[in-house]
Order: structure tokens, then C-alpha cells, then sequence
């Protein structure tokens, strides 16, 4: 099954279980851009990225290859939806002042994508990447809920999810530019056992090992852990993974 595929057919599931971002990230994105006048959104999904961008940009440019995905991102008279891949957005060279992917970049041909952000990025524009890491959670809802969907789950990750839980090495990736440090950024979220247990069935593990005979496996697990936790919202934290740099001057 292709990432299209895949996206496409979590598309509901993203839309409504997976988290935005810290407004600080967004902040720090638009204090390091030379300009605030076009952003590029990579792999945008259902935008959980792109709305914060265009409250900071005068207009953000989104692509996704995933049709399904693109039409469960919210309309904003700032953004402008494009299904296109990764590597060729069709925008005009040094156009964008900032280039961003969130929860992507593991998908991509990284040789391919680097090229594309050199050419429509300008000169001293930002590229800033992230990606969630493994939430934090209570006792309870790791014993009843996060760690046995990972047992589950676990034979199912491929390669770019697996890249994703390592963190974005610059070496790994090939960044061909000079990176720049981040401060460190995390969702902060209040999430009942329900919405969590949403959050996990986004995974495209968790679809791959439903399609391989385990949703019967999976089910139980969400019914077993829902009937023991309480309704309560819960803290949740998802540390972010990121990954930024300067594209050079000349």
C-alpha cells in the first residue's frame, strides 16, 4: 500500500485525533524567517500545521499527496491547498520564506526534497522540521492502553516510522545545510483515555496491523483499557523531534 493510500485512508481518523503544534514552535518559526510574506507546508495532512502558519504568514502555500487528506484540512482565505509530492511543489524559485513539514519529513526522498527547498526557498529562508515523539503519559493509561497497542504494533512500523521515533539526524536525512539549534518544544495536551486511544489508531502502524488480522487484538486492548480508565482528562505530552536550518546566502 502506498503513503497515499495509507494517508488517505486515515484521513478522518488525522483530522480528528491528531494534535496542533505549541504556538511557540510557530513563533520561533516566524522570529528566524527572513520575511513573513509565503510559507511552503510539506506534507501538510489535514493541516494540523498550516492554520497556525497562517496567523503568522501573509499567505502559506500546503501540499500533500494525499487528496483525501488535503479535504479535511480546514479552508482559511491565507492557505492554499495543492496536491503535489514532496520534491516538486511547482512554485517559483527563491519564492518562500519559510519551508516547514510537520510529522512528514520521514516519508520523503530526502536527496529530492533538499533540492526542491533549495530552489523555492530564498536566500536566508528557514526550513524547520518536527516530528511527535513517544508521549508521556500516567502510569495507568501506559499500562492499560500505550504499551500494549506498541507490543501490537511493533512488527508494523516501517522504515520512515522507525526514522521518525529515532529523532531527525542531520547526518541520517542528508541536510546538506547548516542546521540550527531549536529551543526544545512539546504538545501539552488534556486528553481523555477515548481521545488517546483515537490518537494511536491514526498510526499508520496501527492500520497496517489492523489489515494483517489484529484489529480483534487491538479492539480488545481499547475496550479493556476504556472500561478500567476513568472518563477524566489526562495529561498527555508528545515532545517534539525537530529539525532546522538556514538555507545560505549566495
Amino acid at each position: 500500500m502506498s503513503n497515499a493510500e495509507t494517508f488517505g485512508r486515515q484521513a478522518a481518523t488525522y483530522a480528528k485525533s491528531r494534535p496542533s503544534y505549541p504556538s511557540e514552535l510557530f513563533d520561533w518559526i516566524k522570529e528566524h524567517a527572513p520575511a513573513q510574506k509565503l510559507a511552503l507546508d510539506v506534507g501538510t495532512g489535514s493541516g494540523q500545521a498550516t492554520r497556525a502558519l497562517a496567523d503568522r504568514f501573509d499567505h502559506v502555500i500546503a501540499t500533500d499527496i494525499s487528496a483525501p487528506q488535503i479535504a479535511a484540512a480546514p479552508v482559511h482565505p491565507r492557505i492554499t491547498y495543492k496536491i503535489a509530492s514532496a520534491h516538486d511543489s511547482e512554485l517559483n524559485a527563491g519564492s518562500v520564506d519559510a519551508v516547514t513539514v510537520a510529522t512528514a519529513l520521514h516519508w520523503f526522498d530526502h536527496s529530492k526534497f533538499w533540492k526542491e527547498v533549495a530552489r523555492v526557498a530564498q536566500p536566508g529562508g528557514i526550513f524547520c522540521g518536527w516530528t511527535y515523539h513517544r508521549a508521556n503519559v500516567d502510569p495507568e493509561l501506559e499500562e492499560y492502553l500505550l504499551r500494549p497497542v506498541l507490543d501490537v504494533v511493533e512488527p508494523y512500523w516501517a522504515e520512515g516510522n522507525r526514522l521518525s521515533w529515532r529523532g531527525y539526524d542531520p547526518i541520517e536525512l542528508g541536510l546538506p545545510f547548516e542546521p540550527i539549534k531549536m529551543p526544545e518544544f512539546a504538545c501539552e495536551l488534556s486528553w481523555t483515555a477515548e481521545q488517546f486511544a483515537d490518537h494511536l489508531e491514526s498510526w499508520s502502524a496501527h492500520l497496517r496491523a489492523r489489515d494483517d488480522g489484529q484489529a480483534d487484538v487491538l479492539t480488545a486492548i481499547r475496550e479493556n483499557a476504556l472500561g478500567r480508565l476513568s472518563s477524566d482528562a489526562r495529561r498527555v505530552q508528545m515532545p517534539l523531534n525537530t529539525l532546522a536550518a538556514r538555507i545560505p546566502i549566495g
